[in-house]
């Protein structure tokens, strides 16, 4: 058994597939494909279901890949600590970041771990809410952040703050409008939201069917950048966290009305892959994310609450 074949499997598991794996991995597919069919002749079971559907992991498989996630892990590990000189910390780390809260925290978070670690290295990895819980489970990245851990079952995590919703729209005259608004009030407006595979979308409509109201959405878009823009222009109003609006906020192009009578908030929370335990290096990130959220919330720039427990 071969480390680069274990290397391979686990590009497979965590990408989907031959195609987007042989992407990741710069190598030809029938090069990739041999390395698990030798692997799995090795093992002797099926690790992958190769169909005209796509590529699935076998429950074999399932069982295999926590195994080799853990010694790729081990390696990296061993890596480092002997690069590693006088003590200092260094290697790649993997951070997953709503795309909603990415634009407030990602460079903030980078920066200090320059400053602190320059020998470590942040990749940040946006996406919506549910794919970055997916890349969590799927122990894809070290740790991430995570709005409401709801169904997850691989991964430990610490409750930071709960944040309050908005509703933005565009702002109509000089002076902003910024008094609460009750959710009920919701349902005259020309709502622009993601679909509902997203967090955010699925808790509005929660909250409208508590109070016996029907959500009414006009116009559904999955990129944040289209959302924000046709709130700038008038189009309609959304939904939306603080982060993800905040900038354009502050520029006077939209007014933020917080939502109450019901309140509508949920819990952000750090959260790391069961299969993918800290190590030195992550862990120094970790502190940085986390002393980086709690600065946030304190000084204003996320409209929230800090729990105890952080």
């Amino acid at each position: 058994m071969k480390l680069i074949q274990l290397k391979y499997f686990a590009s497979i598991v965590e990408n989907g597939g031959f195609i987007a794996a042989s992407k990741e991995l710069n190598i030809a597919q029938p090069a990739l494909s041999r390395q698990v069919v030798e692997l799995e002749a090795e093992i002797g079971v099926d690790l992958l279901n190769r169909g005209p559907g796509g590529t699935t992991v076998t429950s074999a498989g399932r069982r295999f890949y926590h195994h080799t996630r853990a010694i790729l892990d081990k390696v990296e590990i061993a890596r480092t600590d002997a690069r590693r000189s006088s003590g200092e910390l260094v290697g790649e780390i993997r951070l997953a970041i709503p795309v909603g809260i990415a634009g407030l925290l990602a460079p903030k978070i980078v920066q200090k771990a320059q400053q602190l670690y320059p020998d470590i290295t942040v990749i940040i990895e946006d996406g919506f809410g549910f794919q970055t819980g997916q890349a969590i489970d799927a122990g894809r990245v070290d740790f991430g952040i995570i709005p409401n851990v709801g169904r997850l079952q691989n991964v430990t995590f610490q409750p930071i703050l709960q944040e309050n919703l908005f509703l933005f729209s565009k702002r109509q005259g000089t002076d902003p409008i910024s008094t609460d608004i009750p959710l009920q009030e919701i349902e005259d407006q020309k709502l622009i939201m993601p679909n509902r595979k997203v967090h955010v979308r699925r808790s509005l409509e929660e909250a409208f069917m508590q109070i016996g109201r029907n959500l009414k959405v006009c116009y559904e878009q999955q990129s944040l950048l289209t959302i924000r823009s046709m709130v700038r222009a008038g189009v309609g109003s959304t939904v939306l966290n603080w982060p993800s609006m905040a900038d354009v906020w502050e520029t006077g192009d939209v007014d933020a009305r917080r939502i109450i009578s019901p309140s509508l908030s949920r819990i952000i929370s750090l959260a790391i892959p069961s299969m993918r335990p800290l190590t030195s290096a992550s862990h120094a990130v970790y502190e940085i994310v986390q002393q980086t959220l709690i600065a946030e919330v304190t000084e204003g720039n996320w409209k929230g609450q800090l729990i105890t427990e952080a």
